[in-house]
C-alpha cells in the first residue's frame, strides 16, 4: 500500500464503521423515530450546545496562554482561539496520537519568535495536564458506570490498558525536561513522532514543567474542556427530548472518549459513536435518542470546527504575527 492510500484508509475504515453503526442502531429501533427527533429538537438547546463546544476551544487556548504567561509571553486570544481549532483540525485529519497537531503549535508558536524553551514547556505541560486530567476522569467514569450498571470485563481491560499508557507518558513528561545524552534502546525503538515528541519536551524548561500551581491550573482547564464536552451530549439530549442524568451522560462521554482513543481512526470515527449509543441505551437512553444526540455532537464536535481548521492551519504557520514579550 503506498503512502497516499495508507493516509485515506483510516478515513475510509471510519466511515465504514460510522455506517455500520448507523444500521445498526436503525435495526434497534424504528427509522421514523429517528426522523422525528430530528424534526422535534429544540432550537434553543442546539444553540446552547454550539455555545458550549465553542467554549471547549477557548479553554485549551486559556492552557497555553497560562504557560506562556509563565515563561514572559503573552498570546492574544484570537490566534489562540485559531490555534486551537486549527490543531484539532490536524489531529483529526492526521491521526498520530496528537503528534501532528503538536507539531502545528510549535511551528506557529515558533514563527511567532516565541522562546523555543517556552514552546517546548507549552507542549510539555499541555501534555502532562491532559493526560492527568483523562486518567482522572476516566476512573471517574468508571465509578459512575459500577453504580449504573455492571462494567463489563473487555471495558476494564481497555480502560487498563490506557490507564498503562497515560501513566507512562505522565513519568516521561515529568522526567524528561532539562535531560541531555542520548536515548535509550527503548527510546530508540519507538515510533518517529513518538521520538520527535521525546526530543522536544527535552528542551522544556524544567521549572516550568514542574510547577505544582501552573499544572493545577492547567488540569482545571482540561477538566472544564471534559464537562463542556459531556455537556454538550447532555444538552442534545434534551435537544431530542431525552433529559437524563448528567453523571450518566459524563461515564457514556468518557468510554465513548476510551473507544476513540484505542482506536487508529481519525478522531476515534465510528469507535467513538459505538461507543457512545452503547453506554448511553445501558444507562437507559433510547438507541434512536442516543445516536441522535451522539451524531449530533459529533457533527458540533468533529465535522463543524473541520473547515475553519483547515483555514487555520494554513494562515497561522503562513503569515504569523510576533508574540508579545511580558514582564514575568
Amino acid at each position: 500500500m503506498n503512502p497516499q492510500h495508507r493516509s485515506w484508509f483510516p478515513w475510509l475504515l471510519g466511515l465504514a464503521t460510522l455506517a455500520a453503526v448507523v444500521v445498526v442502531s436503525l435495526h434497534l429501533t424504528e427509522e421514523r423515530e429517528l426522523v422525528a427527533l430530528a424534526e422535534q429538537a429544540e432550537p434553543r438547546w442546539l444553540m446552547l450546545a454550539l455555545v458550549l463546544q465553542a467554549l471547549t476551544y477557548l479553554a485549551q487556548s486559556g492552557v497555553w496562554r497560562t504557560v506562556l504567561r509563565r515563561a514572559g509571553t503573552s498570546l492574544p486570544w484570537p490566534d489562540a482561539y485559531r490555534l486551537s481549532l486549527a490543531k484539532l483540525f490536524v489531529d483529526q485529519a492526521l491521526p498520530t496520537v496528537g503528534v501532528s497537531g503538536t507539531l502545528v503549535v510549535v511551528e506557529a508558536l515558533q514563527q511567532r519568535a516565541v522562546a523555543r524553551r517556552a514552546v517546548m514547556s507549552v507542549i510539555a505541560v499541555d501534555i502532562l495536564s491532559f493526560y492527568l486530567t483523562y486518567a482522572a476522569g476516566l476512573v471517574l467514569a468508571l465509578l459512575v458506570l459500577a453504580r449504573l450498571h455492571e462494567v463489563t470485563w473487555p471495558l476494564l481491560i481497555a480502560a487498563a490498558l490506557l490507564l498503562v499508557f497515560a501513566s507512562t507518558v505522565i513519568a516521561s513528561v515529568w522526567r524528561l525536561p532539562g535531560r541531555t545524552g542520548g536515548m535509550s534502546a527503548g527510546q530508540t525503538a519507538a515510533p518517529t513522532g513518538i521520538r520527535r515528541a521525546a526530543a522536544m519536551i527535552r528542551d522544556a524548561d524544567p521549572a516550568t514543567v514542574h510547577d505544582r500551581a501552573l499544572l493545577i491550573r492547567a488540569i482545571a482547564l482540561h477538566a472544564t474542556i471534559i464537562m463542556l464536552d459531556a455537556a454538550t451530549l447532555w444538552t442534545l439530549l434534551r435537544a431530542v427530548g431525552y433529559p437524563t442524568g448528567f453523571a450518566a451522560v459524563f461515564a457514556s462521554f468518557m468510554v465513548a472518549s476510551l473507544l476513540r482513543s484505542v482506536g487508529f481512526m481519525p478522531g476515534g470515527l465510528g469507535t467513538f459513536e459505538a461507543g457512545a449509543v452503547t453506554a448511553l441505551r445501558l444507562a437507559g437512553v433510547p438507541v434512536a435518542a442516543g445516536l441522535a444526540a451522539t451524531l449530533l455532537f459529533r457533527g458540533l464536535s468533529f465535522w463543524l470546527p473541520m473547515l475553519p481548521g483547515l483555514i487555520f492551519s494554513r494562515s497561522l504557520t503562513h503569515h504569523p504575527r510576533p508574540a508579545q514579550q511580558t514582564a514575568k
